[in-house]
């Protein structure tokens, strides 16, 4: 097996780069999920207060509900909706690189087969011709 197989073979090419592609997402969405969960654990959490009450105090103040978020809120809100991103990006990025190391794996079989049926081929026709089934 040479170089230039390795870089004509489609499966061992499109593997390396699905393997990259998911390493860069991996690293960039475990960075910044990081980053967003120690934003949204060093503030505190006053949209629990308002998610536990039940039913009954919701219709005191029927508004309450629809009322806009203050800055706070809005921080933590935007701060929650961008780590989960960044979650879903360094799950996708761990799923690329998996699935990029099984492909490039079957390109490096697949390689290996050809390349020993070649030798199986010189050698036949060293031989004389005579194959192995004989």
């Amino acid at each position: 097996m040479k170089l230039p197989d390795l870089y004509t073979d489609w499966r061992v090419v499109l593997g390396i780069a699905v393997m990259l592609l998911g390493i860069g997402n991996w690293i960039v969405g475990r960075v910044k999920a990081g980053e967003y969960m120690h934003i949204i654990a060093s503030q505190p959490d006053t949209t629990a207060d308002q998610a536990s009450r039940s039913f009954d105090e919701l219709d005191a103040g029927a508004d309450a509900v629809l009322e806009p978020f203050t800055a706070e809120q809005r921080r933590h809100s935007y701060a929650t909706a961008r780590m989960d991103f960044y979650h879903a990006t360094f799950l996708t990025g761990y799923a690329l690189v998996m699935a990029g190391l099984v492909l490039t794996c079957i390109g490096f079989l697949a390689l290996i087969r050809r390349d020993a049926r070649r030798v199986v081929g010189r050698i036949n026709l060293r031989s004389g011709g005579a194959s192995l089934k004989d």
